[in-house]
């Protein structure tokens, strides 16, 4: 995916959607597009460009699979010797000129504009019959990157769906996509609400998925992984029906299968695995190096594993080897190669999908189908474990208590504790536990103050305790 041709064209695409440091600027554009798609060829490195940002130390390849974990009960930085990065969060101190979330803020909006501006040119080209499917595959593959652009940008800044009853709290801001790139109109956008945000990635999840035929490499969005993302939206919109419906496709149809147990510890050292169904590619010469997330965990050891964490895992449960113990601290081993820097980033896996059929099934008062889902992931875990007996509330607690163990520094446990008000403990290594207490506005981040220095109608909807 990542390689020098990639980045000229990636280069280009910077050019395009503007690389300034303010929302206007990125949502901005001075340079015709005609110049950059103009064929499958160049549509299809276009495409590729997009995959590359989203590898970036300040999204995947970091900041947004660090920030669920530091922000929760999951994890903490090292009191005693670390290298100074992500301190506020790990004290709950963060302000609106924070130096991940600009960058991370500033990123996800070129994501959004970089792929709207492919989109729309590309849906402007008449392409030959015989290369009309493959275009429709490189479209649609926009249209889902977009979709997680803009879900990991609301995911970060925004209160979770179920905030406001109908989901009417400010979310993200969406740009005029028929103007975007036009050469020259500058966009100042407004927040939109959360719901609009929603209605957004849907509609955009339900476009790939039409455009896309067929099932493409890991590193690659395809039909499956639109779906399997689609799951994911719905649950975070409580859509329990919509979310037990497509997860339950992309697991009976995708063709991707769990890992069994003895495969699983190994599974994190390879670029991708049976239950992979999207991932982001780093390699030997194209990846975050001395920046990555592996070797902020391994090799900087600036964060840990919780006790509280690591003691949900009992001794037979085989994901407790990725937690080994190392000078009183809980090491994190999901991202193990260090040596060459090059882990691939997981970012749609199955066993994500076998718990959002089992939580949705579970809201539904379906306890069979979701005990099922449910012990499809416990029991590969750790085969002594007991059969699931439990309904209710019993059930959806048991499913999150699940998530935390599976999905752990992924990226997904803070935003699980936001969506369900559970007030929890932020842990400290040298002091108390910061409490924090659900609804929490310290929970969600600040709109960067260069953003709220040059939009003026941004200006007046920072974020609360900003």
């Amino acid at each position: 995916m990542k390689n020098k041709t990639i980045y000229i064209l990636l280069t280009l695409i910077l050019i395009f959607s503007a690389c300034e440091d303010t929302l206007e600027q990125q949502f901005s554009d001075n340079v015709e597009v005609s110049d950059a798609v103009v064929d499958l060829n160049s549509l299809n490195l276009a495409a590729n460009g997009s995959y590359s940002l989203f590898a970036d130390t300040d999204v995947y390849n970091r900041t947004l699979m660090l920030l669920p974990e530091i922000l929760s009960d999951n994890a903490f930085i090292d009191a005693f010797d670390n290298t100074g990065r992500y301190l506020d969060f790990d004290l709950y101190t963060v302000n609106s000129n924070n130096r991940f979330i600009t960058p991370a803020w500033e990123d996800l909006t070129r994501i959004i504009a970089s792929t709207s501006i492919i989109i729309r040119k590309a849906e402007s080209i008449s392409f030959p019959e015989s290369e009309q499917e493959d275009a429709e595959q490189y479209i649609g593959e926009m249209y889902a990157l977009r979709a997680l652009a803009f879900h990991n940008l609301q995911l970060l800044f925004a209160q979770p769906y179920n905030f406001t009853s109908d989901a009417s709290h400010l979310g993200v801001p969406i740009p005029n996509f028929t103007t975007l790139g036009d050469g020259g109109t500058i966009q100042e956008p407004g927040r939109s609400t959360t719901a609009e945000v929603y209605i957004q990635i849907e509609n955009d999840l339900l476009k790939a998925i039409g455009l896309m035929k067929a099932k493409s490499s890991p590193s690659r969005m395809d039909v499956y992984a639109a779906k399997a993302l689609l799951a994911r939206i719905y649950l975070h919109m409580e859509d329990w029906r919509k979310a037990s419906d497509t997860a339950t496709e992309v697991i009976e149809n995708s063709g991707n299968k769990l890992l069994e147990n003895q495969e699983y510890i190994a599974s994190w050292t390879l670029d991708n695995n049976s239950e992979t169904l999207f991932t982001l590619v780093n390699n030997e010469t194209d990846n975050s190096g001395t920046s990555s997330i592996g070797y902020f965990y391994l090799t900087y050891k600036d964060a840990f594993a919780t006790d509280d964490f690591v003691n949900t895992l009992s001794n037979t449960d085989v994901r407790k080897e990725l937690y080994s113990v190392d000078d009183g601290v809980n090491l994190v081993e999901k991202f193990p190669k260090v040596a060459a820097q090059d882990d691939n980033i997981q970012i749609l896996r199955l066993s994500e999908i076998y718990l959002i059929k089992a939580e949705a099934h579970a809201q539904l008062n379906e306890n069979i189908d979701a005990q099922q889902a449910l012990d499809a992931i416990i029991q590969r875990a750790d085969p002594t474990a007991a059969v699931s007996t439990e309904t209710g509330q019993v059930l959806i607690d048991k499913v999150i208590l699940e998530r935390r163990k599976e999905l752990a520094y992924e990226g997904f446990r803070l935003y699980d504790l936001t969506r369900y008000r559970m007030t929890f403990n932020k842990f400290l290594q040298d002091g108390d536990p910061i409490i924090i207490s659900a609804p929490e506005n310290r929970t969600i981040m600040p709109i960067p103050i260069d953003e709220i220095n040059v939009n003026p109608n941004i200006a007046n909807q920072q974020n609360p305790g900003y």
